[in-house]
Parts: structure tokens; C-alpha cells; sequence
């Protein structure tokens, strides 16, 4: 995996912002590259976002807890990919 580094300017700072940089340039693939999407583009292009996308951008997680069978199960938020799209605010 390749890692990115911002402008070396936020690493010399006060306070020192190295572990936010770090994890900004450091989130890891989107649902849309990971599960390989086929609306990507499509999504891009008209502005929208799915589920799987937004659950990605605030939890900067793929897998989610569920209720699967009355249990609390970890489960991959692939499913989600393509539901609910609305336009990206």
C-alpha cells in the first residue's frame, strides 16, 4: 500500500498536525474501488453518493454491525453499495 504525505508544513507546525495530515492522506480505498463498482463513474458524474459511500466518508470503515439471525454480526457494507443515492451536499 502506498502512503501519501501532505505539505511537509503541517508536520513542522505548533501545534503539531502530523497525525491528522497522516490521516487524511491515509483512508484506505472507498466502497466504490474496493467492492469495483459499476456506477463509479455514473455516481461522479451526476453528483450522488449510496449508502455505502456516506456509511465509508463518516465512519471510514467497510464493515458495519448488523442484526443477522437476532445476533450482532460484522458485515461488509457492499451490499449498500448503489442504495439510496441522493445528490452529494
Amino acid at each position: 500500500m502506498r502512503t501519501y504525505q501532505v505539505d511537509p508544513a503541517y508536520y513542522a507546525s505548533t501545534p503539531n498536525f502530523s497525525a491528522l495530515a497522516d490521516a487524511i492522506m491515509d483512508v484506505g480505498p472507498s466502497p466504490c474501488m474496493k467492492f469495483d463498482c459499476e456506477r463509479k463513474s455514473k455516481c461522479a458524474e451526476e453528483g450522488v453518493e449510496c449508502k455505502a459511500f456516506r456509511y465509508w466518508v463518516n465512519n471510514g470503515s467497510l464493515t458495519t454491525m448488523r442484526k443477522v439471525n437476532g445476533v450482532k454480526t460484522e458485515v461488509s457494507i457492499d451490499s449498500d453499495c448503489q442504495r439510496i443515492l441522493r445528490i452529494i451536499e
